[in-house]
C-alpha cells in the first residue's frame, strides 16, 4: 500500500511540474512495473518503474534495506538512469540507479558532487 502511495504521490508531483511547464497533463494512462533484482553478494532490490501515457519511465521507486526511494528519469549516454538528490544518510549523497544491458548498478554521489559516484549495489539482474 505504501508503494501505490508513493506511486500516486510521484504522479502527482510530475503532473504539477508538467502543468507549471506548460505541457499537456492529461496522460492516456498511469501504470507501473515493479521488478526484483538480485546483485552481486545475494543483495536484492526490489523497482518499479513508473510509466505516464506513451512516455516511458519516467520515475523509479526503489525499495531497498527497507526503505522507498523516489527517483527521476536522468540524462544517460546509454542504458536508462535515475536519480535523486536525499539517499539513506542524512549527510550522504543521493542515489543513482542505472541500468543498461540487462544489468544495474545503485550507486550514492559523493557529497553533492553528481558526476563522483560510490557503488552500493552491483550486477544486479532480475530474478526469474
Amino acid at each position: 500500500m505504501q508503494t501505490r502511495l508513493l506511486l500516486l504521490t510521484a504522479g502527482a508531483a510530475l503532473l504539477g511540474s508538467a502543468a507549471a511547464a506548460n505541457v499537456s497533463t492529461t496522460p492516456t494512462s498511469i501504470s507501473y512495473r515493479t521488478f526484483h533484482y538480485t546483485c552481486d553478494g545475494g543483495k536484492k532490490i526490489s523497482v518499479s518503474y513508473v510509466n505516464f501515457g506513451k512516455n516511458g519511465p519516467l520515475f523509479a521507486v526503489l525499495n531497498w534495506n527497507g526503505q522507498q526511494y523516489g527517483l527521476s528519469q536522468a540524462v544517460s549516454a546509454s542504458g536508462a538512469r535515475y536519480a535523486s538528490l536525499y539517499g539513506p544518510t542524512v549527510s550522504g549523497g543521493g542515489l543513482e540507479w542505472w541500468e543498461h544491458q540487462g544489468q544495474a548498478n545503485l550507486n550514492t554521489f559523493v557529497g553533492s558532487d553528481t558526476r563522483n559516484t560510490r557503488a552500493l549495489l552491483t550486477g544486479c539482474k532480475t530474478r526469474r
